[in-house]
């Protein structure tokens, strides 16, 4: 019995170690995100298979599993039935591409059993992606001193990629992960004194935001501002450390839009884009003829509504939006830039609805049943920090990398399994 006991901790500690890996795996690139994903898939099956395939499927997991039966229909369909092609000839590309996207569904299970029986370690993933954000944080630090990061590389333009190379990310990784780090404190150190939370807390704040800042992308700035604003409205907790945050925020960037000519230009140019995207959305919505763009990010929503309405009902199949994009746009992108968009063209409207099915019972669950709604969740404070991401991420009115590719699904699927998890834990224990 001791032996097994033993034996059944080191398995954990095994997997927990491949789940800690996973901020590190998201900065060396989608090759590394992937063999981490499979790897955590293939242990956990090997490790507890008989268990995950004992586990009982309930509404939310049921409708997950049509969705990707869906996204087989609609390529099998698009490419056998709405490709002009020769029977001899018919590129199956997306059917490919549809069936490698199932391991995001294996992921999810893997991952829901794995926190619903405690294995997986929140401390020690909390602990990873706070190393991790603090080390691309000061890589971009030294970056903006140095002209170039630790590992050499260079910055090309305002923005900087820090250890990301020739990917300007950075900003995008600490919006998603630093915030973790916040949590490891407030839920694992609660017995610290609370000068010293506030001071880890006020240190923290500073060398993220400022290391967003410098990282240069406009989204990921505006989102982690978003993420604090609702953090200032949902935790009480937290509420007087956010307070705090926005006033150094609001100095630190009165300073630097007055006195950086770089940011003031930056700042305009966002604004007269969002101006103009504004403008622009009765056109978009009408289907007008669009010849002229003002910029790149309306010439891409356009091609979105375009390659959407080449199949309306359900889309072209998964990685299609190129293919359909040509035809009526030149020089089409790789994807929309907007999650909702690229679903539209590649799911059609009825994998809209379905998709959009899953991101409203997660919000349900994670969002209103936490926040709003008297239920078990409530005294739960593992969930904030998921909840509140996963509402930034599937937000819809923001610019974002494509929904089906390899890192963005990765980070999906996380947050929606950790959710639906602890959401379920909550209801049954």
């Amino acid at each position: 019995m001791t032996f097994l006991k033993i034996n059944n901790l080191n398995l954990n500690y095994f997997i927990n170690f491949l789940i800690i890996l996973m901020p590190v795996s998201f900065i060396a690139g989608n090759l590394i995100i992937n063999l981490n994903l499979m790897l955590i898939i293939i242990f956990s099956l090997l490790f507890y298979g008989k268990d995950i395939f004992q586990v009982k499927l309930f509404f939310f997991d049921k409708l997950l599993v049509f969705v990707f039966a869906f996204c087989i229909f609609t390529s099998i369909a698009s490419t056998y039935l709405f490709q002009n092609n020769t029977p001899n000839n018919i590129d199956t590309f997306t059917i490919k591409k549809t069936f490698s996207f199932l391991r995001f569904l294996f992921f999810y299970f893997v991952l829901r059993f794995l926190v619903e029986k405690k294995i997986f370690n929140f401390k020690f993933f909390f602990i990873s992606t706070a190393i991790c954000s603090i080390f691309v944080s000061i890589d971009l630090i030294y970056q903006f001193i140095n002209g170039k990061d630790i590992f050499g590389f260079s910055s090309s333009s305002f923005k900087l990629s820090g250890p990301f190379g020739d990917e300007e990310i950075a900003g995008s990784y600490l919006q998603r992960f630093s915030v973790f780090s916040f949590f490891l404190v407030s839920i694992y150190f609660i017995k610290l004194p609370k000068e010293r939370k506030f001071l880890i807390y006020f240190s923290l704040l500073l060398l993220f935001f400022y290391s967003v800042f410098l990282a240069g992308n406009r989204m990921p700035i505006i989102l982690f501002m978003l993420f604090w604003i609702l953090l200032f409205i949902f935790e009480n907790k937290i509420r007087k450390y956010s307070v705090l945050f926005f006033l150094t925020l609001f100095v630190f960037f009165f300073l630097m839009f007055s006195f950086n000519d770089q940011v003031n230009n930056y700042s305009l140019h966002f604004y007269k884009t969002t101006v103009q995207l504004v403008t622009f959305i009765p056109d978009l919505i009408s289907n007008k003829t669009i010849s002229d763009f003002p910029n790149t990010y309306i010439k891409e929503f356009y091609s979105g509504i375009k390659s959407w309405q080449e199949n309306i009902f359900i889309g072209g199949g998964i990685n299609s939006f190129h293919y359909n994009c040509v035809k009526t746009v030149a020089a089409c992108a790789s994807h929309p830039h907007n999650y909702y968009l690229e679903i539209l063209s590649e799911n059609g409207l009825i994998g809209m609805m379905l998709w959009g099915g899953i991101f409203v019972y997660i919000f349900y669950v994670s969002i209103l049943k936490k926040f709003f709604i008297k239920s078990n969740i409530n005294n739960n404070n593992l969930i904030t920090p998921f909840a509140i991401l996963f509402f930034i991420e599937i937000f819809p009115i923001k610019t974002s990398g494509s929904f089906f590719t390899t890192g963005n699904a990765t980070y999906i699927f996380f947050i929606m399994a950790v959710i639906i998890a602890l959401y379920r834990k909550s209801q049954y224990n």
